[in-house]
């Protein structure tokens, strides 16, 4: 046993130290040996390739993400991108924003005021009006004409 306190971390930190540098040696040689690491035709073959969405596709949610959801909010979102209300990139953009929402579970009301801000910012007083109105109208049993 050590005496002192100091000569115990002083012990610990030279076994770390020395254990950390034989990993560096273990590394070094691991990337000598393997020359096909580096390699175009082994790289190329190891490289995934996205595409852009066409036209013709159809945004697919994810397990986690329909988890996040509720279903009033997953069918919300669902309906407006099957009828092509927004763009397929503002769709995206606000189920980011809504997957990284700190709530456990995305409402539909979290779903609706999302929406609201993103496009708030490109819409002048009479289309965010006619937008609260699309959004809001069944809340507060307003008639549609």
């Amino acid at each position: 046993m050590k005496d002192s306190l100091f000569e115990m971390l002083m012990h610990f930190f030279e076994k770390s130290l020395s254990q950390l540098k034989e990993s560096d040696k273990k590394n070094a040689q691991n990337d000598q040996e393997d020359p096909d690491l580096y390699d175009a035709s082994t790289l190329e073959s190891r490289t995934l390739i996205l595409k852009s969405a066409k036209q013709t596709a159809i945004r697919v949610f994810t397990d986690d993400e329909k988890q996040k959801f509720t279903k009033a909010s997953y069918q919300f979102l669902t309906r407006l991108m099957l009828w092509g209300i927004l763009a397929p990139e503002t769709l995206e953009l606000i189920i980011n924003q809504l997957l990284f929402s700190e709530s456990r579970f995305v409402t539909l009301q979290e779903t609706k005021w999302t929406i609201r801000n993103t496009l708030a910012e490109n819409l002048d007083a009479a289309q965010l009006a006619f937008l609260d109105l699309v959004l809001y109208q069944k809340e507060d049993k307003l008639p549609l004409h």
